[in-house]
């Protein structure tokens, strides 16, 4: 019998429910946390193997690689928790046995053998079936909620930043009267352009610019921050210790957040510890609140729970598609769900369903294909087209998560 290639699988368990909004329009290991993904951190330890999919089944269509868990041909292979954050040891999950599988905290972080058959993407691997062993210390964590990745990403901007860039390079069109201070600790692609007055300071950890970033007069970054391809930062904005990935239009006040990609941010207003998703919009003069005033800890409703964040800063996790008008103002912990636009005084809901309208005063369903026309000109706007598959993913979204 010939002798199988090895490969991963990247699978999710209840993290996939946990980490919405942001999960639920891609599976858990594409979220960022510093210059990559998750999933890319995971396939940096396994340079040339093979990676496979096993998510949830309305992503299938938005997923090249994803399998199903009955293929003979999967039986023996490596299966690895795509919620996971690693660290140094984490290449040891390949000497795991068949018939083996590594917890943590309750969780199977990794496992060599064939699924049960009843098992479905986004729930707890069964008791039965499995030689549960603990998992190494030093190997990483799993990630379960989207602040854990906000308070891990200046840590991860750092580390990468040091290892993927080769910093002390400025490839790109620096203006004479611009300040880099530390500049043995910035990286600049070809393609970038910084303006005048424009402020680059190292001094708390990396920055990096990668191809074709745009930093406005007399704007200040500061590091640990990462700048995704094309990432403009507009004239006199303020940015420190975050991460944006490629085509994000970013101003104002961004300080310790993560936005995954083509968000736009353009104007003032203050973003704290705040996870933002794709093809978002924060209006002219949008808010959030990062610390509450009595500086007890952060609850965020997950789901049907009101989660202890064991935190003082927390802001707001919006998903993707989701807009706010001028002057919005979100509390402290504010959950935005998918294709969302709220608008109106006062604060609104500090948990508010995908696919609805309005603010403090009401909120209002909204229909799926007005939605779906709206997400196609603004996409069209940065030559995108909306997929079958993402249109198929918004689609159960629309029915499954309205409440």
């Amino acid at each position: 019998m010939k002798k199988q290639e090895e490969c991963i699988v990247l699978f999710e368990d209840e993290a996939a429910l946990t980490l919405e909004p942001l999960s639920l329009t891609r599976p858990v290991w594409r979220l960022r946390c510093g210059i990559r993904t998750l999933e890319q951190k995971i396939r940096a330890f396994f340079p040339g193997v093979k990676v496979f999919s096993y998510a949830r089944p309305h992503l299938a269509g938005i997923i090249d690689n994803s399998i199903s868990n009955k293929r003979s041909d999967v039986r023996n292979r490596l299966w690895v928790n795509g919620s996971f954050l690693p660290e140094s040891g984490f290449s040891r999950v390949a000497e795991i046995e068949p018939g083996y599988a590594w917890v943590a905290d309750g969780r199977v972080v990794a496992f060599r053998g064939e699924p049960p058959a009843e098992w479905i993407s986004g729930t707890h691997l069964p008791e039965n079936g499995f030689h549960k062993v603990d998992a190494p210390q030093n190997i990483g964590r799993l990630v379960r909620y989207t602040w854990e990745l906000v308070n891990a990403m200046n840590a991860e901007n750092a580390a990468e930043a040091r290892d993927l860039r080769p910093l002390g390079q400025i490839q790109g069109d620096v203006h004479p009267s611009a300040h880099l201070i530390g500049a043995g600790e910035i990286f600049m692609a070809a393609g970038c352009r910084v303006s005048p007055g424009v402020v680059i300071d190292a001094t708390e950890g990396p920055v990096v610019f990668d191809e074709g970033v745009l930093v406005g007069a007399n704007a200040v970054v500061e590091g640990p921050t990462y700048l995704g391809p094309g990432t403009q930062i507009k004239p006199l904005a303020h940015i420190r210790g975050s991460c944006f990935g490629e085509q994000c239009r970013v101003g104002g006040e961004v300080s310790v957040s993560i936005i995954q990609g083509f968000t736009n941010k353009q104007h003032g207003g203050f973003l704290g510890h705040s996870y933002l998703g794709s093809w978002c919009n924060l209006g002219s003069g949008t808010e959030t609140s990062n610390l509450k005033n009595n500086y007890t800890n952060v609850k965020v409703q997950v789901g049907s729970d009101l989660v202890d964040t064991e935190g003082l800063f927390v802001g707001l996790a919006m998903g993707d598609h989701s807009k706010s008008a001028i002057g919005t103002v979100f509390n402290t912990g504010t959950v935005v769900g998918v294709a969302c636009i709220i608008f109106g005084a006062g604060f609104p809901p500090r948990f508010i369903p995908s696919f609805h309208w309005g603010g403090s005063e009401k909120l209002t369903p909204y229909h799926l294909k007005p939605t779906l026309v709206a997400i196609r000109a603004v996409m069209a706007r940065r030559n995108q087209k909306l997929s079958k598959g993402e249109v198929e993913a918004l689609t159960w979204i629309h029915k499954n998560r309205m409440s």
